[in-house]
């Protein structure tokens, strides 16, 4: 049996009605064995002094093939997103290019103490390319729910083509490599777009993916440049909504709205700083809070903003404060306080998230019997200490430099700071790709070209 004990940290299990404490956390194999302090084993001990020790962080929305395309679309609005990424770079993606971006994207995200990943893969134009994104997450070692996207790919395989085509696609995964609900990659589906298929596609692909007992995830109200669709009033109408339903963005989402998702056991991910930075509106992070959700968070694409989970939750947070304190004072109120607060963003990025991808029982807190995802933050860096508040910390002054040690499903992937994974080698690779699929779109006119591309709808 292989033990790990991690010893002698300020411990957030993120369990209800815990408070932080100096404790240690005992791994067996690959689960968390004993949360507590003072306790012994034989077994590799991992010094947790100065450190602040927390679940690892979920992911609920992230495009992670994209990794080898980082900083392409840093001052684009989401139109020239679509048009870059989405009609230009991924028609051209080989499955080796899937794969080397989804093991440098998880490697990414890991090091910044994420254990989890919703991987939204819209980049798969033939099988193959499905199986390279499984390979780069199962290399990687997080723990990824592997999101088939169903949305079309320029020049994909003709055998995906339509619901019907991608849905056998899912069926050979859940039969085949993916049977599994507790391995470390699991199954589930990105829906198409609502404006772009309509709802009829949209019904056959949820109804397909419920038939294979697959949790779902779709974008829903952020995008204004086609004709407005009420998405949440659609499915409503037509009794799609559900519990395995993980909703992106809702920046255009009303208060009733946000109670339906809430009311259908749904969940939110909302991705504060893409949202921003490409014009989608405002994020709705304390408004799903305040219809009575959970929110979520996902870094959604690193083609345009970082790959730091705790960066979102730190921008969402200020971002709410704002929005409330902004309309106080329109009424000529000045704040008497800043919700939401630094513990309910931790909660937003660690148990909450594993809710929404129907994982709680496994993942988002230190509990005996859980799997062993666990991360240690410095809390005796430059930009750390003293410690006051260790949610405060971890919100408001910590960065992926400060992630100490990962480990997910017992296996150490990050120590002392270091990766264990050969980023050397995975680097050389993501940038022969970077060259390949740059040079590929050249021939049709360069990632932006003049004049722009037609959008579909």
């Amino acid at each position: 049996m292989n033990r790990v004990l991690v010893k002698g940290g300020t411990v957030l299990t993120m369990e209800p009605g815990d408070r932080p404490r100096l404790a240690d956390v005992l791994i067996e194999n690959d689960v968390i064995a004993a949360v507590g302090p003072g306790l012994e084993a034989d077994a590799e001990v991992i010094d947790a002094t100065g450190t602040i020790v927390l679940p690892g962080l979920v992911d609920t929305h992230r495009h992670v093939w994209q990794a080898g395309l980082r900083g392409l679309t840093g001052d684009s609005v989401l139109k020239d997103y679509f048009r870059s990424i989405r009609f230009q770079a991924s028609g051209v993606y080989r499955p080796e290019d899937v794969q080397v971006g989804n093991l440098a994207g998880m490697l990414e995200a890991i090091d910044a103490g994420v254990t989890t990943v919703l991987d939204f893969c819209h980049a798969v134009s033939t099988p193959d390319h499905a199986d390279a994104a499984i390979e780069g997450s199962l290399e990687s070692g997080i723990r990824t729910q592997f999101a088939l996207g169903f949305s079309d790919v320029p020049g994909q395989d003709a055998s995906l083509a339509g619901a019907e085509g991608r849905l056998a696609l899912a069926t050979r995964l859940r039969e085949g490599r993916l049977a599994a609900d507790d391995g470390l990659v699991t199954l589930g589906i990105a829906l198409s777009d609502l404006p772009e298929v309509g709802i009829d596609r949209i019904r056959t692909e949820l109804t397909g993916a419920r038939r294979l007992g697959l949790r779902s995830t779709t974008n829903g109200l952020a995008i204004l440049f086609h004709e407005p669709v009420d998405d949440l009033a659609v499915f409503g109408e037509a009794g799609l909504l559900g519990p395995d339903l993980v909703w992106v963005h809702l920046n255009y989402a009303t208060a009733d709205q946000l109670r339906m998702v809430a009311d259908s056991g749904g969940s939110v991910a909302t991705c504060t700083e893409a949202e921003m930075a490409m014009g989608m509106g405002r994020p709705a992070t304390e408004r799903v809070l305040q219809a009575g959700g959970h929110c979520t968070f996902g870094c959604d694409v690193t083609t345009s903003v970082s790959g730091s989970l705790l960066q979102q939750a730190r921008t969402a947070m200020q971002v709410g404060r704002l929005l409330a304190a902004d309309e106080g004072m329109a009424a000529g109120r000045a704040p008497e306080s800043v919700p939401p607060s630094c513990e309910t963003m931790l909660k937003a990025a660690t148990i909450w998230g594993a809710e929404a991808l129907g994982q709680s029982a496994r993942i988002g807190s230190l509990r005996a019997g859980k799997q062993a995802d666990v991360i240690l933050i410095r809390a005796d860096a430059v930009n750390t200490a003293p410690v006051h508040d260790p949610y405060a910390t971890v919100i408001t002054q910590s960065h992926p430099g400060n992630v100490d040690t990962v480990i997910i499903a017992g296996q150490v992937r990050k120590r002392a700071g270091v990766l264990t994974a050969d980023w050397g080698s995975v680097r050389t690779r993501l940038e022969e790709s970077r060259e390949y699929v740059a040079v590929t779109v050249e021939k049709t006119g360069g990632f932006f070209p003049d004049p722009p591309l037609d959008l579909p709808w």
